[in-house]
């Protein structure tokens, strides 16, 4: 049996070529999105060892990631614009890179600002290596194959996801946080010299030589409805699926078993896993991505919820575990979702901006959590699944009459 890389190009000429670059692409982005995954546990525990204060690593973390939605139009303006679109992305991810291995430098011997104004700038870069790249995978995978190719990039987030923090608690075990950060570093540096090599396709040669519209992308979303009701849904959804890992922690803790905490969240991604796969190997009709999309969300809170009722642990991470089944079709039908929809002048900025909403959605549910730490665990479990399931339901109705144009684009006027 094939493998779903080998899936995505063996029905192209020139497939081994294609696929290398496929498997390139995807090593690149794994490297990129570990050291983003991995920043946000490193910074705390960076910040507790040099200040002895968790609020100082939490607004390091805040610093890093709101920064993404303000900058996804530029970033992703630029990238549409650009004769070499690696020649964007490499960039703003080394300097990425670069922002983290500095904050081992200034933290702790600088004025806090400076700190703060480093990570700022990473944040600004932020969205090259989730929405940038991922934008730049259709035109990789071929029209054909673009399904799969997005399944595989989504499993590229759930093995990051996994593999950042893992980084993180084996450097400071066998070393300690300045160590962690700067191993995160040095992969991120390792992913800009990856998309440097990458042959990206650029875009027409007419949308070249436009000037960058911030708000391009923006009207885009905003006047098609389709696009419209995924990007506020999924970012509503986030507002309560970004709180989960602090949910866990909670969680475990009421059961008095706070280790388990890891348990939870390393479930759920190997079922975001199982899910990516799946999707790969039988991916859905492009036409179907939009519905896909906002019921998988709804599919993905609704264990969430049920775990809340449950007082076993290990019942819980069950169900934390079929939570994590969805994600995964969920996230690939997102991306193929915003390829399909978006114009081609647009397309790397419509794919930024979802993303940095989606980050900073994540972020502002973290501070939503923390004003809820009164409530019981299982209240707030319910807490964090109503949001996904009620924007996944409120999007399922307002897609419910979709229509497909020509060139399998889909309208939802």
């Amino acid at each position: 049996m094939s493998s779903p890389v080998e899936q995505v190009t063996e029905l192209d000429p020139g497939s081994h070529r294609d696929a290398a670059r496929l498997s390139r692409y995807l090593v690149t982005a794994l490297l990129a999105r570990t050291a983003d995954e991995g920043a946000r546990v490193a910074l705390v525990i960076f910040a507790l060892e040099r200040t002895g204060s968790a609020a100082v690593g939490g607004m390091l973390v805040a610093t890093l990631l709101l920064p993404h939605v303000v900058a996804a139009p530029l970033v992703g303006g630029l990238v549409d614009r650009s004769r070499r679109p690696a020649a964007v992305l490499a960039p703003a991810i080394a300097v990425f890179a670069s922002a983290l291995a500095a904050t081992v430098a200034l933290l702790g011997h600088a004025p806090l600002w400076q700190t703060y104004l480093v990570l700022a700038i990473a944040g600004c870069c932020g969205p090259a290596v989730t929405g940038g790249l991922t934008s730049q995978l259709a035109a990789l995978a071929g029209p054909a194959h673009e399904a799969r190719a997005f399944a595989l990039d989504s499993l590229s987030y759930t093995v990051a996801g996994m593999v950042g923090p893992a980084t993180v608690g084996l450097a400071v075990a066998y070393a300690n946080p300045s160590a962690a950060i700067m191993a995160l570093a040095v992969a991120g540096g390792l992913g800009a010299l990856g998309v440097a090599s990458l042959r990206l396709p650029a875009p027409s040669a007419g949308e070249q030589t436009r000037a960058v519209d911030l708000f391009q992308g923006a009207r885009e979303i905003v006047r098609n409805r389709a696009l419209r009701t995924i990007t506020l849904a999924t970012s509503i959804g986030q507002l309560g699926l970004g709180g989960l890992a602090v949910v866990a922690t909670t969680l475990a803790a009421a059961a008095h078993q706070p280790s388990r905490a890891g348990l939870l969240l390393s479930v759920t991604a190997g079922g975001a896993f199982v899910g990516s796969l799946l999707w790969a190997w039988r991916p859905m009709p492009a036409s179907r991505a939009p519905l896909v999309t906002v019921w998988a969300m709804v599919a993905v809170g609704v264990p969430l919820a049920l775990a809340a009722t449950v007082h076993s642990l290990s019942l819980a991470a069950a169900l934390f575990a079929l939570s994590g089944l969805f994600t995964g079709p969920f996230a690939a039908a997102l991306f193929l979702a915003r390829s399909q929809l978006a114009a081609e002048a647009t397309r790397t900025q419509v794919f930024t901006i979802g993303a940095g909403l989606k980050v900073a959605a994540s972020a502002i549910g973290i501070g939503l959590l923390g004003l809820a730490t009164d409530l019981p665990a299982s209240a707030q479990l319910l807490v964090v699944a109503a949001f996904p399931i009620l924007a996944g339901v409120a999007g399922g109705v307002l897609l419910r009459r979709p229509r497909a144009v020509a060139g399998g684009h889909i309208d939802a006027c």
